[in-house]
């Protein structure tokens, strides 16, 4: 092939196509020498060809495109016939272009939106697509009355060659003239210009943040050919038109997606089309617009951003330019600031709740979801899916901040907000690292002081409560914190927040105290009727997760539902609460002494001598009342004695008691009995108060197992609190028990052949004879899998 570099200095530096007069003005004269007059004509045509197609000047246009001319020999000269190429043409452009769009991954903004893959590091990509030359200027990828059309300008056009093309006159190939023409198409504004995915970007993972970015430029290659009058047609050049159904096409040449199953890379057809000189993408010739190159543009349209009020249209513009600059401050200070207002209205209309009045509204939708985020986390967990506006403008909103941050201008609310953020994200550490360094930057004066507090006081519980660490002490410091934050905050809906805090507190505090945490219900109400104008908070407040169990009221609440991904069980459970017979709490007062407690049943393992289970009075208990004792211990270490729940029988229990081991030797254990069936099928977790060895046993038909053994250290007093609960973090279905001693968590011990369902009591092992006190058990629905054992 021939070169014709010298033709890129006078040409055409970038025809602007403003109207079709510019293609029209194109003259011999533009075309230095010394070109030929062949050169120069297929110059014109594709100029002009390329000015019309992407100003959507369909005659002109027609009278240019090979295929339009083979429909008009075919129908007739009619605006009708040019129509109907011109929208078959398009047609098979948009549906080229078109694809999966990925509206829930971050900047990722669409396979379908502009070119997708154009870089050549993209290749092997089995969503590249080999397009044909006229896609590049299509008003299919460009648009229509978006900005300015993309300019045109000639690097080279190669000498006369023989082509082949098919349905020029019938099936069979027929061979004609023609050259190839190499074209820079440059894309004038970067706010506008076709995206795509830029170089480097991973596509294959749907859960990798990647950047598409706006082309700049590209370079591709348009065939012209001629002799055409002598096979019937009434001009003699025209541009070949390879999208056209059933128009005259080359021979041997594929469009398309690639890779196809016999080429996998798509190098065997780049070599077929460079033999036969066809038109397409010049591989690497793609350019995409950076900051530096659109810092007028960029500036102008963020300036003209920060006017804008919050709308769909300033959404899409802000957008656009962090695909330009993805870590302007104050470009993302504007998303963060949207995302955040578009979340939060998300997050009222999701709830329900109804609110006059811009600032409560706002503190109210933060309620909402401290709550979602602390209990079954839905509506923050589909954004990979693309369908849950809220979580979308979340995760966006958690990127702006950070990039905030990293420009170092963050405001103190807006440091605040991005805590919150994380807390929502359910990283409670990061959240406390933001709310504590930004407590000592403000102090009591502070109209934000306050609100820090009660933030802090929340990041600790939904650490706490997720990490099932209720003995730890950051439990007593949100108490402390909220407490301050109720004194210092002055609007009634943030006392709200603070006092609510205090309510979750004592839901968490084990032991219980109904009492106690009636009580600061009561104080949430006083704060929740001072707020005027608002509907549809109070549900929530005694319907979620962690008080619904505790709140008589709270059986009777139902909360809204929401749509939820298909591939989620059914979480129905947690809109409609079922029959609150999910507490049992057991303090002896009411049953008889030297009696079997009422409601409950004894059992033992096989050849075990009859046990002495009995209520008896004891004033030096716990309770300072009557305690049960079990005084017959076995003659062997391998026999127990169970005391079972006849009414309590739950999968995921939270078992709490009060222990006294009156062992004269020290050679026995007791403690809580769960999973039982029987006496072959059962797990005990038990407790040797003289050593301080802590024992985890499986029995299954009859075989004991020793899942786990540990020593701990005891605190110095008769009585000792034992706490089993099956922990199920994450909402996965799997085996797993964590233990408590003297209020600290001691060991965790995994087991997949933990059964459902089981009755709970109290077990003692071996030569042991013990005191127990203050039995709850609490049936931890909210722990109940929303989806089955991992495939792998």
């Amino acid at each position: 092939m021939g070169t014709y570099n010298h033709l890129t200095k006078g040409i055409l530096v970038l025809l602007t196509l403003a109207g079709p007069t510019i293609a029209h003005a194109f003259s011999a004269a533009a075309v230095p020498k010394p070109a030929t007059a062949g050169q120069e004509r297929a110059s014109r045509i594709v100029l002009q060809y390329g000015a019309a197609l992407a100003g959507g000047r369909v005659e002109e246009w027609a009278a240019l495109d090979l295929g339009c001319l083979t429909l008009r020999r075919a129908r007739g000269i009619s605006q009708q016939t040019d129509r109907a190429c011109w929208d078959d043409t398009l047609k098979v452009h948009r549906e080229l272009v078109q694809d999966q769009p990925e509206t829930g991954i971050f900047e990722a903004v669409g396979r379908g939106v502009g070119f997708g893959l154009l870089s050549e590091t993209h290749r092997h990509a089995e969503y590249w697509k080999d397009y044909m030359p006229a896609v590049l200027i299509s008003p299919a990828v460009l648009g229509t009355d978006v900005g300015p059309s993309p300019g045109l300008e000639v690097l080279d056009v190669s000498p006369v060659r023989p082509f082949a093309l098919r349905n020029l006159t019938g099936l069979e190939p027929v061979r004609v003239s023609g050259q190839t023409v190499t074209v820079r198409v440059t894309y004038l504004d970067p706010l506008t210009a076709p995206l795509a995915l830029r170089p480097g970007e991973i596509w294959w993972a749907s859960s990798v943040l990647r950047r598409y970015g706006p082309v700049r430029e590209v370079t591709v290659r348009f065939v012209v050919v001629s002799g055409l009058r002598k096979l019937g047609y009434p001009l003699d050049h025209a541009v070949v038109n390879e999208a056209l159904p059933g128009s005259p096409v080359q021979v041997g040449i594929h469009y398309g997606r690639l890779p196809q199953a016999s080429d996998p890379g798509g190098g065997q057809n780049d070599a077929v089309k460079n033999r036969l000189g066809a038109g397409g993408l010049v591989l690497g010739s793609a350019r995409w617009w950076d900051r530096k190159d659109a810092n007028q543009a960029f500036t102008a349209a963020l300036a003209r951003a920060q006017q804008m009020p919050s709308s769909p249209e300033r959404t899409r513009l802000l957008t656009r330019l962090t695909l330009i600059d993805q870590a302007d401050p104050t470009l993302h200070r504007l998303i963060a600031y949207d995302r955040l207002q578009t979340f939060l209205r998300e997050g009222l209309t999701k709830s329900g709740i109804s609110v006059s009045g811009e600032a409560v509204a706002a503190r109210l939708a933060e309620l909402y979801w401290n709550l979602q985020a602390q209990t079954w986390r839905q509506e923050l967990t589909d954004v990979a899916m693309g369908h849950s506006a809220a979580a979308e403008a979340f995760y966006q909103a958690i990127e702006s901040f950070e990039r905030v941050t990293a420009g170092g201008q963050m405001a103190l609310e807006e440091r605040r907000q991005l805590g919150v953020l994380y807390r929502w994200n359910n990283d409670a550490t990061a959240a406390l690292a933001v709310h504590e360094a930004l407590l000592k930057d403000t102090t009591s004066a502070d109209s934000l002081h306050g609100r820090v507090l009660s933030d802090l006081a929340w990041d600790r519980i939904q650490w706490l409560s997720w990490e099932r660490r209720y003995e730890h002490p950051w439990l007593e410091q949100a108490r402390q914190e909220a407490e301050q934050a109720v004194q210092e905050v002055k609007e009634p809906v943030d006392k709200l927040m603070a006092a609510y805090a205090l309510v979750l507190v004592e839901a968490l505090r084990v032991p219980r105290e109904p009492a106690h945490l009636q009580d600061q219900l009561h104080i949430v109400k006083t704060w929740h009727d001072r707020i005027s104008g608002t509907a549809g908070v109070w549900p929530y407040l005694i319907g979620n997760d962690v008080v619904k169990a505790l709140v008589p009221d709270g059986g009777q609440v139902m909360l809204p539902r929401t749509v939820r991904a298909s591939d989620v069980s059914n979480v129905e459970i947690h809109a409609e609460p079922p029959p609150q017979d999910i507490v049992w709490q057991w303090n002896f007062e009411k049953d008889a002494p030297n009696a079997l407690p009422v409601g409950f049943v004894t059992v033992s393992t096989s050849g075990a001598e009859p046990s002495g289970w009995r209520v008896i009075a004891d004033d030096q208990s716990p309770t300072r009342g009557k305690v049960v004792v079990q005084d017959r211990p076995c003659e062997t270490g391998e026999c127990a004695h169970l005391l079972l729940a006849d009414g309590a029988r739950t999968t995921y229990p939270d078992i709490v008691v009060q222990i006294q081991d009156l062992s004269a030797d020290g050679g026995g254990e007791a403690g809580i009995a769960l999973a039982a069936h029987d006496n072959k099928n059962f797990y005990a977790v038990t407790l040797n108060a003289s050593t301080g060895r802590l024992t985890t046993r499986r029995v299954l038909d009859g075989r004991t197992t020793v899942l786990g053994e540990t020593t701990v250290k005891l605190s110095h007093r008769p009585w000792h609190s034992l706490r089993v609960q099956r922990i199920n973090f994450i909402h996965l279905d799997r085996g797993r028990l964590g233990v408590f001693v003297d209020g600290a968590q001691v060991t965790a011990v995994d087991d997949t052949l933990l059964p459902e369902g089981g009755f709970i009591g109290l077990v003692t092992f071996g030569r042991t004879t013990a005191k127990f006190d203050s039995l709850h058990v609490l049936d931890l629905v909210s722990n109940r899998p929303l989806s089955g054992h991992a495939a792998y």
